[in-house]
């Protein structure tokens, strides 16, 4: 384990040590930078590689405020700048996706090289016939687990999961949670989650999308056919709105990552690696 102190603040991070480009990895919300245990070491052959926890996340720091994207983007530039790294790819998972695309629009120096969006950031891409705050607020929220042990936690999730469950599910969760008197508390509090579904519903997407500069290569992952095509709870299909988010952005390719589910890094990692590295040295020069 590894800690970086930035504005009073302290930062989890775990480096694997390679010779390429540096390539900064962000796990979703309510997750944690366990998420990329099985991507990062195999990319580490072919990039520096560092994932972190963000704020409020797994073993950093968790303030009261800054959960909005101004906060988050700062964080990261910050985390990034102090450990040295040189033009880096940063690489969002889920919500990560967002702070990747709100970074790069956000970065008139051009720091980031570009940026990797693996099943996130343009799903709320349209304000137009979206679901209300209220709705999103009431379907969305994180459910009340802490009357339950971590091991009543992992068998609840083993059984859900039978056909997908791995070591790298259970070290995401594990690091999710405090024990407190035999009993879990999540590590990302209930009123900080919100904060961060908030931002993602409020964000202006279409206005970022047109302020990168960098290449952003978009991952976005469907189980079959139906997933991409059919409206989510925004009132888009996940294809329009990757396509939508394609046409905004001045260099970017799709890749999508087929017969697989959200959390693709940890249950199907060579669909990422793979897509990552066969852009290494096109897209990313």
């Amino acid at each position: 384990m590894s800690f970086i102190q930035i504005d009073n603040y302290s930062f989890h991070y775990h480096h694997y040590n390679g010779d390429g480009p540096d390539l900064v990895l962000l796990h979703g919300l309510a997750s944690n930078l366990n998420i990329w245990n099985l991507v990062a070491p195999v990319l580490s052959q072919y990039f520096n590689v560092y994932t972190v926890d963000q704020r409020g996340h797994g073993l950093s720091s968790k303030p009261d405020t800054g959960y909005d994207f101004k906060s988050i983007t700062n964080d990261l530039m910050s985390v990034c700048k102090n450990l040295d790294l040189n033009n880096p790819i940063i690489v969002g998972h889920s919500w990560g996706a967002n702070v990747v695309i709100e970074s790069l629009a956000n970065d008139k120096s051009n720091y980031f090289r570009g940026g990797v969006l693996v099943d996130g950031g343009v799903l709320n891409i349209l304000k137009t016939n979206r679901s209300s705050w209220a709705d999103i607020e009431t379907r969305l929220a994180p459910p009340v687990l802490t009357h339950l042990t971590l091991d009543e936690l992992l068998q609840r999730v083993r059984e859900n999961r039978k056909e997908d469950w791995n070591i790298a599910f259970e070290d995401v969760l594990t690091n999710s949670f405090d024990v407190v008197n035999g009993l879990i508390v999540p590590r990302l509090s209930r009123e900080n989650h919100m904060k961060i579904l908030y931002e993602i519903w409020d964000e202006n997407i279409l206005l970022s999308l047109e302020s990168i500069n960098v290449p952003v290569l978009i991952l976005p992952v469907s189980s079959d056919d139906s997933e991409s095509i059919s409206p989510n709870m925004h009132g888009v299909s996940k294809s329009e709105a990757v396509e939508i988010a394609r046409s905004k952005l001045k260099n970017s390719k799709v890749e999508w990552l087929k017969n697989s589910i959200h959390d693709v890094p940890i249950q199907n990692p060579n669909l990422v690696i793979d897509a990552i590295l066969s852009t290494k040295d096109t897209l990313f020069t």
